[in-house]
């Protein structure tokens, strides 16, 4: 599933679905019918979600000593 940024409107306080208090700093959260509702209402905003770090290739290189 998509992921994207929330954050609470100005003057807002958002509950997530399990009760926490969305943090005014937003969070990463599924996209799903309850944030869009969320938006809908004016109780959030919606922007992409960071990209996750792509892993580092571990390297191949064997040094003996």
């Amino acid at each position: 599933m998509t992921k994207i940024l929330v954050k609470p409107a100005p003057g807002r306080r958002v509950r997530r679905p399990d009760g926490r208090v969305l943090e005014e700093a937003g969070a990463a959260v599924e996209r799903t019918p309850y944030w869009l509702r969320r938006a809908a209402a004016g109780d959030v905003t919606i922007g992409k979600a960071p990209a996750a770090p792509k892993p580092k290739a571990k390297s191949s290189d064997k040094r003996e000593g």
